[in-house]
């Protein structure tokens, strides 16, 4: 029996066995560069994010920008625990995201 998995599933599958492998790396540098939030009055800038770690988001309708050169995961919960994996790549904008908490890939 052959199973089949669309293409969304395989991208969730594979980041998270991403962001597991990069959890336990215990000598990964920051993903150079600035992860910028803003939600009405609220702005927040995250400088080189570390890999594995989680950090706030602003929550619903926050415009996101990853000014990294690494992937950042971006989760609707505050403890990057949520198995709704949804990938920002290097240089990528959103301008009405929900962003609980985002970890850092590399």
């Amino acid at each position: 029996m052959r199973m089949r998995f669309s293409r969304r599933a395989a991208l969730v599958a594979t980041a998270g066995a991403l962001a597991l492998s990069c959890v336990n790396l215990t000598t990964a540098s920051a993903a150079p560069g600035v992860v910028i939030q803003e939600n009405g009055s609220q702005f927040k800038q995250t400088r080189d994010p570390q890999p594995g770690q989680c950090y706030p988001g602003l929550g619903d309708d926050t415009a996101i920008a990853n000014r990294t050169s690494g992937t950042i995961l971006l989760f609707p919960d505050g403890n990057c625990s949520t198995k709704v994996l949804n990938p920002l790549g290097p240089g990528e904008f959103r301008p009405d995201e929900n962003v609980g908490s985002f970890l850092a890939l590399d």
